[in-house]
């Protein structure tokens, strides 16, 4: 269905990403900076839906890659406009849409920007309805293509740290390069990558994701409050309160271009250890795992109820820590495959398949 992306269907989009972020999929200022930035461009967005398409067209994926505490300067129009133009010398065939990596409260405006600069459609179908911390985790399992090559271009940084890199060949080692320049480019890069046929996109992606995350940013706003928040989630997409309580041992750094770290809140009653990795891996309570990635783990306001990323949570603040199971996610092919999960058992040191049984194909 094609739909006209208002300013507002945006903003609403970028409130239901904020959630759908996991914790990760960068800062909600990171977004509004893109909506500002997209409707001062244009009054409105085409968004197509996968069946708009042709099957043969071409559909690329854009994305923000980098550490969320790292994300201060926002990118810009030169550097999303440069990073495409380097795709398309390279590439050499016409794109008929962008597609976002993921939601979240900055990647769910992935694609914006470039669309009101080209006129080139957004499509509703993100390669994972939430947030996840790899690129070959949100590339549809395309790296179980053993064939297929990919482009990928990345522009960042500002100064000594301005990079440009682009990147053709296999998925992993390309994706490799790309999260080393986001290093390398002082935290943060927009990229362009990964050309499918739309095909391929309605069989391997998320189709209606988008919608999803506006429908969620309708109800924060209906809301008003934490409370009333948590409860239409509990009704609408069966989330389950952990603890309402403060954070406490806050502790993060960043390893190999990622946020890695702990937290705990801890209620009146209970406590639980919330594992991140950008995006929350996983949830403890007395060393016994209540919930896995790519469970929505979240930590919400607890008085406004807005969703905090694992980047800007604080000691001491009040906040409801709270789980949406998977198969209440838009989920992407990535998220079914089993050697994709193996680098964050390597990082957290921690078997990523509790909780997660019937998630891998």
């Amino acid at each position: 269905m094609i739909m006209k992306l208002t300013k507002e269907d945006a903003r609403k989009a970028l409130l239901g990403g904020l959630l759908l972020g996991g914790g990760g999929g960068g800062l909600i200022s990171g977004g509004f900076h893109a909506l500002e930035e997209t409707f001062a461009r244009t009054e409105y967005l085409t968004m197509l839906s996968v069946d708009e398409l042709a099957p043969e067209d071409i559909v690329i994926t854009v994305s923000m890659l980098g550490a969320p505490s790292k994300f201060g300067t926002p990118l810009t129009t030169d550097h999303w406009q440069k990073a495409l133009a380097n795709f398309e010398q390279n590439y050499g065939r016409r794109v008929a849409g962008f597609i976002s990596c993921e939601n979240g409260a900055a990647s769910t405006a992935n694609g914006w920007i470039l669309s009101a600069l080209t006129g080139i459609p957004v499509i509703d179908a993100p390669c994972n309805g939430r947030a996840h911390p790899t690129g070959t985790m949100g590339s549809m399992g395309l790296n179980g293509l053993p064939d297929y090559q990919t482009t990928q271009s990345a522009c960042g940084g500002e100064g000594e740290s301005y990079l440009e890199t682009v990147a053709t060949g296999a998925l992993q080692p390309t994706s490799h390069v790309i999260r080393q320049s986001a290093a390398a480019a002082g935290g943060m890069v927009g990229v362009v990558r990964n050309p499918v046929t739309a095909a391929f996109l309605a069989e391997h992606a998320a189709p209606g994701a988008i919608r999803q995350a506006m429908e969620i940013g309708e109800i924060y706003l209906a809301a008003g409050n934490g409370d009333k928040f948590v409860r239409r989630l509990q009704e609408e997409y069966e989330a389950r309160v952990l603890v309402k309580g403060a954070i406490t041992d806050y502790a993060l750094r960043m390893e190999g271009g990622y946020d890695v770290g702990t937290m705990r809140v801890a209620g009146a009653e209970d406590a639980y250890t919330l594992t991140f990795w950008n995006e929350f891996m996983f949830a403890e309570k007395d060393g016994a795992r209540v919930a896995t990635f790519p469970d929505l783990i979240c930590i919400l306001d607890a008085q406004t109820g807005e969703a905090i990323s694992t980047a800007e949570a604080k000691a001491g603040r009040e906040v409801y820590a709270i789980v949406i199971p998977q198969k209440k996610m838009m989920l992407g092919a990535g998220m079914h495959q089993r050697e994709l999960f193996q680098e964050a058992e390597d990082i957290l040191g921690a078997d990523m398949t509790v909780c997660n049984e019937k998630l891998f194909r």
